[in-house]
């Protein structure tokens, strides 16, 4: 993760080692994985060197570390266990659970399967958030996001928009997205399409307001001040989309077992259209927008899956 990540999430001050911690899934696009390249990384990466491990634990003893909170980093829970700190894992999916998938297409992806599904099965701790995916141990919490910042009324004023207007997010999460062509957009005069990654720098084309991939306006308020959300079925974007009651027109991840997860979650909970994965590519989807800005607005979710995480994490702690 980048350090401007943690800047703009965290209220209290941090120090950030620069560590690999996990591997994932590689992406050739924020739609599309690569399991070749993922076993590839994964065979540099894992087991890691007993050596390795002992100086991470040692480096958390220095620090006065008293406590590991690791989401499905599988080198996070074997260096709590090497500084023997209490660990607690939080996650909504695993990563032998992801695998599972790849593995007629990509075989040599089961031993890291199997090791990862070990460890995770073997965490003392472990709280899972919804939308959470598959059967294992752990006790369930509500949904994780980051909080926002500013009100939704701010955020338009921010981007230049008015509030009679409607405003429709693009967005592709966390992996850079070519978006192409953008000039049917245009077409449809009545809304604003502000776009994460559309541009290099921040500018206004019409209606569009293209913005960098590392947006200047805080991504969380900018779901919260849309009208309708566009994009990649991904747990942040889709658990901040349920925070605001907005509409949601997705995505799907075809090969990725956690987007069928997330469907049946938005479907359930938001005005939401399934676009098919090449839509962005086209223009038909254009045509569905006046229907699905139409549709009423939920009332929003409460989202409380970080104060449990905290307060679990004070329960671990104990006295200081």
């Amino acid at each position: 993760m980048p350090e401007w990540f943690f800047t703009e999430s965290l209220p209290c001050p941090f120090v950030r080692h620069a560590v690999v911690s996990d591997v994932g899934l590689v992406q050739r696009s924020a739609v599309e994985e690569d399991p070749a390249a993922t076993r590839e990384r994964l065979a540099a990466f894992w087991p890691p060197a007993p050596a390795a491990v002992d100086r991470l634990a040692a480096r958390l003893a220095d620090r006065g570390c008293r406590a590991v909170l690791t989401d499905i980093s599988p080198l996070g829970l074997v260096v709590g266990r090497a500084a023997g700190l209490p660990t607690l894992l939080v996650e909504s999916f695993t990563w032998e659970w992801i695998y599972a998938d790849y593995l007629a297409a990509e075989p040599g992806l089961a031993p890291f399967a199997a090791a990862f599904g070990a460890l995770y099965a073997d965490a003392p701790r472990r709280l899972r958030a919804e939308p959470f995916c598959g059967e294992a141990p752990g006790r369930p919490i509500s949904p994780i996001a980051r909080p926002t910042r500013a009100t939704p009324a701010a955020t338009r004023a921010r981007l230049g928009i008015p509030p009679d207007r409607a405003l429709v997010l693009v967005s592709m999460g966390g992996v850079p997205w070519r978006f192409g062509d953008l000039t049917p957009w245009r077409r449809l005069g009545q809304v604003d399409f502000v776009v994460p990654g559309g541009a290099a720098a921040e500018r206004r084309e019409g209606n569009l307001l293209l913005l960098p991939h590392h947006t200047p306006v805080y991504h969380p308020d900018l779901v919260a001040a849309a009208d309708l959300v566009v994009g990649k079925l991904g747990y942040s974007t889709v658990v901040e989309a349920a925070r605001a009651g907005t509409r949601f027109a997705y995505l799907p991840r075809p090969r990725f077992r956690e987007s069928e997860v997330l469907a049946a979650w938005v479907e359930a909970r938001l005005p939401a259209l399934r676009l098919a994965p090449e839509a962005l590519a086209g223009t038909a989807w254009l045509a569905t927008l006046p229907e699905l800005l139409a549709r009423p607005r939920p009332a929003p979710l409460p989202i409380r899956g970080a104060e449990e995480v905290a307060a679990e994490l004070a329960t671990l702690l104990g006295p200081a």
